[in-house]
This record gives C-alpha cells, sequence and structure tokens, in this order.
C-alpha cells in the first residue's frame, strides 16, 4: 500500500512540474511556421514564415542570423562563388523592431535575384539553418527549414 501511495504522489509531483513548463522562455525559441512555396521561380521570392515565443518580449530588433545549405552533390554549373552563404548584421539583416511582445510571427523574405539564385544553368536545392537572439543576449537554438527549390531561369 505504501509502494502505491507514494507511486501516486511521484505521479502528481511530476504531472505538476510538467504543467508549470510552458512554451515561453528566456530563450527565445523560433519554430518554421510555414513557406509561401517551396520552388522559387526566376525572380520571385522566397517567403519563409516563422513564430517565435520570448518570455521577456525583447526580441525585436535583435540580432538574426541564417545561414544556406546547398544540397547538391556536384557544384552548380555557372555559380557564382562570391555571393555569401550567410544572412547576419553584417549582410543587413536583423530582427525587425516591433513593440515588446511574447509571442507572434516574423517572415523573412528573400529575392531569387538577390540571394537565391547561383546559377542559370540547374536548378538549386538549399535549406536554412536559422537562430535568434533577443535584446538581452540570449540566444534561440538552431532550426532548419525544409529543402527549397530554386528553379533556373
Amino acid at each position: 500500500m505504501k509502494t502505491v501511495l507514494a507511486f501516486l504522489v511521484l505521479a502528481f509531483v511530476l504531472f505538476i512540474i510538467s504543467c508549470r513548463k510552458g512554451k515561453f522562455e528566456t530563450r527565445p525559441r523560433i519554430e518554421v511556421k510555414g513557406y509561401n512555396t517551396r520552388e522559387v521561380p526566376p525572380h520571385g521570392q522566397l517567403v519563409i514564415h516563422l513564430n517565435y515565443y520570448d518570455k521577456e518580449g525583447d526580441l525585436g530588433g535583435g540580432d538574426f542570423f541564417a545561414a544556406r545549405y546547398r544540397l547538391n552533390i556536384r557544384p552548380l554549373a555557372g555559380s557564382d562563388a562570391n555571393l555569401p552563404d550567410t544572412l547576419d548584421a553584417a549582410h543587413g539583416y536583423t530582427v525587425p523592431v516591433f513593440p515588446a511582445k511574447d509571442q507572434g510571427e516574423i517572415d523573412l523574405t528573400l529575392d531569387w535575384d538577390g540571394f537565391l539564385k547561383e546559377s542559370n544553368a540547374e536548378n538549386d536545392t538549399i535549406y536554412f539553418r536559422i537562430a535568434v537572439s533577443d535584446k538581452a543576449g540570449n540566444k534561440s537554438d538552431t532550426i532548419n527549414t525544409d529543402p527549397i527549390v530554386i528553379l533556373k531561369p
């Protein structure tokens, strides 16, 4: 009987602890909500819709980082090796400034002509690794997008 009672008390304590943990933490959290497309046509745009959660609501104006990774097995024919593979403050990308909110959406918009197109000869398949940090310097986990196809002209 004591074992059953001890088990029930332990189960109740674990249940209470697990219920307390919400989705809001000091460390910001981001997740991919969706995409406007998974195949970006010539001269089109890719919009990655992100949800964010931040307990203090100080993500607006924070740091943004995204890195592009190619899934093609061989190098792209006619690619421009001088294009950057990262999006960060050095390349003009930051979290937009917005009023303090503990959750919301951020859209990352990328142009085919400006950042996505690397080759005129073949399609490119890529994904992004994305992270943010709030004004206090708390960094989110890094998330991956799904594969995106950049279509040739």
